[in-house]
C-alpha cells in the first residue's frame, strides 16, 4: 500500500490531465504543460520505460466536500478504480465510469496515488471483486469503518489495485487540491475525455 516515497508537489497553477498516456519514470515523454512534474514522474513509476497513464488535477476543494463528492451517488464518495459488469470478468473504465465499456483493463493493473493534503483520502488495504459497473461502492460502505482505513498524509505514495477501495474524504478547509494518479500497463482502448499526448501514441 505505502510504497514509502514522499513527493513534494510543485506550485499550484490548476494545471490537469486526465489518463495522459506517457512512459514511465521519463519526464521528456510529456508535454512542456507538466514539466513542473518533472522531478516526481522521473521518478515515481510502476515499471520504468512501461506505457502509463497520467493523471494530475489541481483543483480548488470547498470545505466540507470531498474532492471527488459530485460523482458519487451516496453519502460516502468510496469507489474503485474500475467498474464492473455484474456477472462477467470484464474490469472496465470511463464514460460514466465504467458504463461506455471502450477501456477494459487487466485485472492485475496497479495504480500509484497521492495528493497533497492530509487525510484528504483514505485506503483499505483489501480487495472489492464485486463491485458496481461504475466503481461506485457508497452503497457497501458499513463494510468499510474509517478505523479499518489508511489515511493518506500529503506527499505519501501509495499503490492500489484497480479493486481497492479508497474515499475522497471531506475537507475541513477550503484547499487547492492537487492529485497524482499513475495507472500502469494494462489498460486497451481510450475514452475522448483522456489527454491526448502528442508525444505519445496509444490508442
Amino acid at each position: 500500500m505505502n510504497t514509502g516515497m514522499i513527493i513534494d508537489f510543485p506550485t499550484y497553477t490548476g494545471v490537469r490531465c486526465l489518463m495522459m498516456p506517457y512512459i514511465q519514470g521519463d519526464s521528456t515523454s510529456v508535454p512542456e504543460t507538466y514539466h513542473s512534474y518533472r522531478n516526481i514522474i522521473d521518478s515515481v513509476f510502476l515499471r520504468k520505460g512501461d506505457i502509463g497513464f497520467l493523471t494530475i488535477d489541481e483543483s480548488p476543494v470547498l470545505s466540507g466536500n470531498p474532492h471527488r463528492g459530485a460523482r458519487a451517488k451516496y453519502d460516502r464518495a468510496l469507489h474503485t478504480e474500475a467498474g464492473k459488469r455484474p456477472g462477467t470478468d470484464i474490469y472496465r473504465w470511463g464514460g460514466g465510469w465504467g458504463r461506455s465499456g471502450q477501456v477494459t483493463l487487466d485485472p492485475n493493473v496497479r495504480i500509484l496515488l497521492a495528493n497533497n493534503l492530509t487525510n484528504s483520502c483514505a485506503v483499505w488495504d483489501v480487495d472489492h471483486p464485486e463491485t458496481s459497473l461504475d466503481g461506485d461502492i457508497g452503497y457497501a460502505a458499513d463494510a468499510y469503518p474509517y478505523q479499518d482505513a489508511t489515511l493518506i498524509r500529503g506527499g505519501e505514495v501509495h499503490d492500489i489495485g484497480i479493486l481497492t477501495p479508497h474515499e475522497s474524504l471531506p475537507v475541513r478547509q477550503d484547499f487547492n487540491r492537487q492529485f497524482l494518479r499513475i495507472v500502469g500497463a494494462g489498460v486497451h482502448g481510450r475514452e475522448d475525455y483522456f489527454t491526448q499526448n502528442p508525444l505519445v501514441r496509444f490508442t
